[in-house]
C-alpha cells in the first residue's frame, strides 16, 4: 500500500483555490496546474491501493469471483481514474481558454455581450470550446460518483467480506449517497471532495495497520504450530523406540521357546524397521546389555538393519 501523507492533500488543496487570489497570471496558472496535478496524483493512489487490497483479497480467497458479480465490484479503478483524470483536465483547459479568449477579446466593463456577439467575435473555437467545456464537465460528474462508488462503497464491501473471514473491525460502516457527495461537492466548489479523499486515505491507512498486525499473527500461529509439529516428529522415534524396548523386553524376558522366540525377534525386526539406524542399534545394545538377546540374534540383527 502506498501511503499519503497528510500534508499533501493541504498542499494541494491550498494550489488549487489560492491560484485565483494571484493578479499574474502565469503564478495563477502554474500553481492552477499543480493543484489538479497533486489532486489527480491523489484520485490514481487511492484507487491503486483500493485495487491491490482487491487483488490481495482474491487471492487469500476471501472475496470470490460469485461476490464480485453477486456485488458488483469493479475490478479495475485505475481505468476510471484515467478517464476522470482526461475529462478533469480537457474541462479546466477548455474553461481557461474560454476566459482567456473572453478577456483578450471583449471589454466587459464597457458593455456585456451576448451569447450571439460572443460567437460572431470569437469564432468556431469558442463555440467548440464551449460545448467541450459543457459534455466533459458534465461527463468529470458522472465519473467522480463513479470513482466515489468504487473508491468508498466498494471497498465498503470489500472490508465486509474480510470482517466476516477475519473477525476483523470495519472502518467503513455504511455507503456514501453518490448523489448528495456530487451536490456537496457542487456547493463547496470541490472542497468537499479534497475532504472526503482525505477521509478515504486515513480509512485505507487504518485498514492495512489492522490487516498488517493480523498478518503478523497469523505468520507467528503459524511458525509456532511448525515448530510444534517438528517437536512432534522428533520425539515420535524417542516414543517409538520406548514403547518397543518396553514391549520386547517382557516378550524376550518371558520366552524360552525357540519358536515363538523366533517370532518375537522377527516381529522385533519388523517394529525396528520404523526407527532410525542409530535408535535401532542402540536398542538392540540394551536388550543385548540386558541378556534379552543372544549374541547371535544380535548379530543376525544388527546385519539386517545394515
Amino acid at each position: 500500500m502506498i501511503i499519503l501523507p497528510p500534508y499533501i492533500f493541504f498542499l494541494g488543496g491550498f494550489l488549487t483555490y489560492a491560484s485565483i487570489f494571484f493578479s499574474s497570471a502565469e503564478v495563477s496558472m502554474t500553481m492552477s496546474v499543480i493543484g489538479m496535478t497533486i489532486s489527480l496524483y491523489i484520485w490514481y493512489i487511492l484507487a491503486w491501493n483500493r485495487d491491490r487490497h482487491l487483488k490481495n483479497m482474491k487471492l487469500k480467497g476471501i472475496v470470490k469471483p460469485e461476490h464480485v458479480i453477486e456485488h458488483r465490484i469493479a475490478g479495475n479503478s485505475r481505468f476510471w481514474v484515467v478517464l476522470y483524470s482526461a475529462c478533469y483536465l480537457t474541462m479546466n483547459f477548455s474553461g481557461l481558454y474560454i476566459i482567456k479568449a473572453i478577456v483578450e477579446n471583449i471589454d466587459i466593463d464597457f458593455n456585456v455581450p451576448s451569447m450571439e456577439e460572443l460567437t460572431t467575435l470569437l469564432g468556431t473555437g469558442y463555440v467548440l470550446s464551449s460545448w467541450l467545456f459543457l459534455l466533459t464537465g458534465i461527463a468529470s460528474l458522472l465519473l467522480y460518483g463513479k470513482l466515489i462508488t468504487m473508491l468508498y462503497n466498494d471497498e465498503m464491501k470489500i472490508q465486509s467480506f474480510e470482517s466476516k473471514h477475519r473477525k476483523m473491525p470495519t472502518p467503513i460502516v455504511k455507503p456514501l449517497s453518490i448523489v448528495l457527495m456530487v451536490v456537496f461537492t457542487l456547493i463547496t466548489y470541490g472542497l468537499f471532495s479534497w475532504f472526503m479523499r482525505y477521509r478515504l486515505a486515513a480509512i485505507q491507512r487504518f485498514h492495512s495497520q489492522i490487516e498488517k498486525k493480523l498478518d503478523e499473527l497469523e505468520v507467528s500461529f503459524k511458525e509456532k504450530a511448525t515448530q510444534e509439529q517438528q517437536l512432534e516428529e522428533e520425539k515420535r522415534p524417542e516414543t517409538a523406540g520406548e514403547e518397543i524396548l518396553e514391549k520386547y523386553s517382557s516378550c524376550l524376558a518371558s520366552t524360552s521357546e525357540t519358536e515363538r522366540r523366533k517370532e518375537i525377534i522377527a516381529s522385533l525386526f519388523r517394529d525396528l524397521g520404523d526407527l532410525k539406524s542409530d535408535q535401532a542399534l542402540s536398542l538392540l545394545n540394551n536388550l543385548l546389555s540386558r541378556q534379552l538377546l543372544t549374541e547371535n540374534e544380535f548379530n543376525r540383527l544388527t546385519r539386517l538393519l545394515v
